[in-house]
């Protein structure tokens, strides 16, 4: 009884870790310059007083302070847009396909029901995307090249996660 009372014990404490874990935020962010155009995008790295540093496709993108005019979080409203269309239409074109049976009175084969399970999942895909895009709470941050503004982004930033 013992023992099984020590491997219970020891099964349940596995978790438990002598030191705290570092915080990442995982926060997706769009960076734009001094005029306004994107330069870049990608989820926080790191940020330093002078620096930010984003997760690249194959090393990470260093943005100087100086040249960052501004910081909005989470992607743009057409990639929800983008998303509900292409999970819309994939998902009624498979039901399009599985309810499939030509030998109905007014049956279909698998190629007709993908179309029209396309033609009519992905406008209302396309719809809730909006809708959930309208909803969403991106946030701006005016950095203007300041580094005391980037250090206040990164403060704000540490509350974010997503």
């Amino acid at each position: 009884m013992k023992n099984l009372f020590f491997a219970i014990a020891l099964l349940l404490s596995i978790s438990i870790s002598a030191q705290e874990r570092a915080e990442k935020a995982n926060v997706f962010v769009r960076v734009y310059d001094l005029q306004g155009k994107k330069i870049s995008k990608g989820n926080i790295l790191s940020i330093s007083d002078t620096l930010l540093q984003l997760k690249g496709k194959r090393e990470p993108i260093k943005i100087a302070a100086r040249s960052i005019g501004f910081i909005k979080t989470k992607h743009s409203g057409g990639n929800n847009i983008l998303i509900g269309g292409v999970s819309g239409g994939a998902f009624m074109a498979i039901l399009g396909i599985a309810t499939a049976d030509p030998d109905e009175f007014l049956g279909y084969t698998a190629a007709e029901g993908a179309a029209l399970g396309v033609f009519l999942g992905a406008p209302i895909g396309v719809a809730i995307g909006g809708i959930t895009a309208l909803l969403k709470n991106s946030r701006s941050y005016e950095i203007n090249g300041d580094a005391l503004k980037l250090k206040e982004f990164k403060e704000t930033i540490k509350g974010l996660k997503q």
